[in-house]
């Protein structure tokens, strides 16, 4: 059996790719333990890098970190040649609308998406601003009594919230829709690495590009995945069940760091309880 693989991904853009999500992971984990000190899990996360010293040059190199290649994707789109159907247009809405009614079965026809469909297109896009956001607010964090020379003091504490919050909201984007998106259900998705996708999920995901690149041949070389794939079968189903455990288990506690985030904000902005 050959199967046709795709172009998705560049070198340049595969490497851009990892650095950011691996300077996410670790603010994330560096991140979250200084928000809350008193939890049994936060005092292991940062005994597991070295300590609080080591927590904090690491959270702050890691931020540095996702700031500089997001500049340089910016720029790295600027210089290349640009690609236009990365932008949101009218079929977007049109797509979203389609989807919808499939989803409540008011429809038999689900839409067909091009080289971006519209979730992920949301899930770019909402990085972007996240980063832009947390880059912002992690600055005047890093040095605040220094913000407060150039900006008020009420705008710095606002800065504080919008760090933690665009924080829960990224991780909970990132640990739960995009991993579910791209990767729980097209186990193992290993395009990010090797920089292809296979026929069978380029034609499911994305039938309007499909058909553009089989009128012009835009294939990757061919490869013989039948051996491989009866092969590896054991391999692939004991790592989906561990990938299922751990994602269920981050799932439970983005569940529970945003129900504590939500009650200090209602205790301290609602109820006034300092």
């Amino acid at each position: 059996m050959v199967e046709l693989k795709f172009k998705r991904f560049t070198l340049n853009q595969r490497i851009q790719h990892i650095i950011f999500f691996t300077s996410f992971i670790l603010l994330a984990y560096t991140g979250f333990p200084l928000k809350f000190p008193e939890e049994w899990w936060s005092r292991w996360m940062i005994e597991s890098v070295g300590g609080f010293d080591n927590r904090t040059f690491i959270h702050h190199f890691s931020g540095l970190a996702m700031i500089g290649v997001s500049i340089y994707h910016v720029v790295y789109h600027i210089l290349e040649k640009p690609r236009y159907d990365i932008l949101f247009n009218l079929q977007d809405l049109e797509d979203f609308k389609q989807q919808i009614m499939y989803y409540l079965r008011y429809s038999d026809e689900h839409p067909k998406f091009g080289r971006y469909t519209w979730k992920q297109k949301f899930e770019y896009f909402g990085a972007g601003f996240g980063a832009v956001i947390m880059g912002f607010t992690g600055l005047l964090m890093w040095q605040p009594f220094e913000a407060m020379k150039y900006f008020p003091i009420g705008f710095v504490q606002i800065a504080n919230l919008f760090h933690t919050w665009e924080a829960v909201l990224a991780s909970i984007a990132v640990f739960i829709g995009h991993i579910y998106d791209e990767h729980f259900g097209k186990f193992p998705n290993l395009s990010w690495l090797t920089g292809n996708i296979p026929e069978e999920e380029m034609r499911h995901e994305h039938p309007l590009e499909y058909e553009e690149a089989m009128k012009s041949q835009k294939i990757a070389n061919p490869e013989n995945m039948e051996h491989k794939e009866h092969k590896n079968i054991l391999i692939v189903g004991f790592g989906k069940l561990v990938f299922t455990i751990i994602f269920l288990a981050i799932c439970i506690w983005m569940v529970w760091i945003s129900y504590s985030v939500l009650m200090e904000a209602v205790k301290t902005y609602v109820l006034h309880v300092v």
